[in-house]
């Protein structure tokens, strides 16, 4: 059984914009393919579920969390909310006018960096996420720290921009090793072209050999 995936939504290699994953389940747009929700079943090892959020494909833009739940931004439309109540997902709704959660938030089962604009609602991450630290952090003063780094609890792969005190930093703080890098021909915002827990990754397919194999050591599966 391969632990990659390499593909892309209607020739958008940004994959990670489209999906979420975590050890219990996958959360796919509609214009995943059956083949696709396939294959990423496989990788990843767990059940695939098709929605929308906010009537976009954006999952990766919108939704947040870890192993203990998601965070939906409030302007999720009713109708898709059935859907994850109705696949018992555990899920707080988080009520902030920065709706880009995937972007703002990045957590472990233990912990999680929140970009500045979404401190006002801290405690509110915590909770919902049962963590036992958080805390407000930018790369480069970048504050999307969501879209620049991926974790699945192994390791991390943290964009290439960042500095090395930076990178000592996330080190610390989530206690996974960390490795920079790109995905996609050159993208520093490593989210947006990966999808990963615990059992594999899927990742954009413009993303170079060299790019892949960075990403396959950074989180830990090739050793």
């Amino acid at each position: 059984m391969t632990h990659l995936f390499k593909t892309s939504f209607h020739q958008n290699p940004n994959v990670g914009l489209c999906g979420f994953a975590n050890d219990k389940f996958a959360l796919l747009p509609y214009i995943a393919s059956q083949k696709q929700e396939e294959e990423i079943a496989n990788v990843l090892q767990v059940p695939v579920h098709k929605v929308n959020v906010c009537g976009t494909s954006l999952l990766g833009v919108f939704i947040a969390g870890n192993n203990n739940g998601i965070l939906l931004p409030h302007i999720i439309f009713e109708s898709e909310k059935k859907h994850i109540d109705n696949w018992k997902i555990p899920h707080t709704i988080l009520q902030t006018d920065h709706t880009a959660l995937g972007n703002n938030i990045v957590a472990t089962d233990d912990a999680a960096l929140i970009g500045p604009d979404i401190e006002p609602v801290k405690n509110d991450i915590r909770k919902a996420l049962k963590i036992s630290k958080i805390a407000v952090f930018a790369v480069q003063n970048i504050p999307v720290v969501g879209a620049m780094m991926v974790l699945n609890g192994k390791g991390c792969l943290m964009s290439a921009i960042a500095s090395s005190e930076e990178v000592d930093y996330v080190q610390k703080f989530f206690k996974v090793p960390v490795t920079k890098g790109t995905v996609n021909m050159g993208s520093p915002y490593v989210r947006a072209g990966i999808m990963t827990n615990s059992k594999g990754f899927i990742f954009g397919d413009r993303t170079g050999g060299p790019e892949a194999v960075n990403i396959d050591s950074a989180l830990r599966f090739l050793r």
